[in-house]
């Protein structure tokens, strides 16, 4: 496979891999030595960027820990290969100063860190970046008012770690100008996607941030490229029905050149190399780019309040009935992107035949709501599923 085109990240005066590893959905799969063949691959692949968070966790029902950062510190320690330092960006919620240092060193305990300045994992060089994860506007005025900046500053010149940075989401783009304006930051982690792009967006009320980010000599990690964790990966929703193939996302968010890299995150190696092998693709043109916008219009208002298939919720919740939620919910927005895009009806039936717990077996318990980051009414949502999708 070809070398992975790099791009600057920010004013570190490191060059990136244009796609990096999203390390967070390895703690969802149930096999150790799996999710860290997906790390030792990505390394193979010349990928020198790797993303974790200390809230990357998973506990099995055998009691075994599944920890991202253990995981990726594990790996890098065993690689005698390594011929330049890797890019490790971890993630803490010490918002308040007298929480800081116990998040940092226990992201550096994990990692397998122990010294300072030019730090290392093993016998390998690496750089850190540390993150205040998901800032918003309560947890910023928390950082600015106990001291946390400014001591994250200190500790960074003492060589905690060598880069600081953040992550946030939408809706919190006046807390997210404010922060880059405030220059505390070298990295910054953003969501961008064809179905949400307004970091990105001149006209939106403050402006294009990535642009803003940018000329701040920031580096902006693209996360929820393919819109979260495992979004549709399992039914390939898009794919079937539109343009917005998962070729066609990743490269919507390539072509933006303000982007420094775009974590893809994994959990099977397939899937990673499918990645790296796109972006060796040309890059899409402004009117490409405007015309998958406007398919993901389309599909936003034809799948209004349907399930995203994120699976967030069956890391929390199991149905007491035994009800796959999420897989018959996804049936139900393929019927809607059949209907809309002329696709094949009865095979969407066909696969809603074969589950054996349906969606009428549901007990009207709502627990499963509680879970459900986006709000949904599972119940409702089931029943109009089965009256949708049951052979009469």
């Amino acid at each position: 496979m070809k070398e992975i085109k790099r791009r600057d990240f920010g004013q570190t005066g490191l060059k990136v891999t244009e796609v990096s590893l999203g390390a967070m959905n390895l703690r969802t799969l149930d096999d150790e030595n799996h999710a860290k063949q997906v790390i030792h691959r990505a390394l193979d692949l010349g990928i020198n960027l790797i993303d974790t968070a200390r809230a990357y966790n998973e506990e099995k029902e055998d009691g075994r820990l599944f920890e991202s950062e253990v995981f990726v510190g594990d790996v890098i320690n065993q690689r005698v290969d390594l011929s330049e330092p890797i890019i490790i960006i971890t993630k803490g919620h010490g918002y308040k100063a007298k929480d800081f240092d116990g998040y940092i060193n226990t992201s550096r305990n994990k990692l397998g860190i122990t010294n300072f300045g030019d730090l290392k994992i093993g016998d390998n060089d690496i750089k850190l970046v540390y993150f205040f994860h998901g800032i918003s506007k309560d947890r910023w005025k928390d950082m600015i008012e106990t001291g946390a900046l400014e001591l994250a500053k200190k500790r960074r010149e003492e060589g905690y770690f060598n880069y600081l940075g953040f992550s946030s989401h939408n809706g919190h783009e006046e807390v997210v100008k404010e922060a880059i304006e405030s220059g505390y930051f070298d990295v910054i982690e953003l969501p961008y996607n064809v179905f949400s792009h307004g970091f990105s967006d001149d006209l939106i009320e403050y402006g294009n941030i990535f642009k803003l980010a940018h000329d701040e000599g920031i580096a902006i990690i693209n996360m929820k490229a393919f819109g979260g964790n495992g979004m549709v990966d399992k039914s390939n929703l898009f794919d079937d029905y539109c343009d917005i193939s998962t070729q066609n996302r990743l490269l919507y968010c390539l072509s933006n050149n303000y982007i420094s890299t775009v974590d893809a995150g994994c959990r099977f190696i397939e899937e990673l190399e499918l990645d790296v092998k796109v972006s060796h693709n040309q890059k899409l043109s402004k009117q490409e780019c405007l015309k998958l916008e406007e398919s993901a219009k389309k599909v936003n208002e034809v799948t209004k309040n349907t399930c995203r298939e994120c699976t967030h919720c069956l890391e929390k919740f199991e149905c007491p009935a035994g009800i796959n939620f999420p897989e018959i919910l996804a049936l139900h927005t393929r019927y809607i992107l059949a209907k809309e895009f002329n696709g094949d009806i009865e095979e969407i039936k066909n696969s809603y035949s074969l589950i054996e717990n349906k969606a009428d077996e549901c007990t009207k318990c709502a627990q499963c709501n509680i879970w459900c980051e986006y709000k949904l009414d599972i119940h409702e949502l089931l029943e109009r599923t089965h009256e949708l999708l049951a052979r009469k």
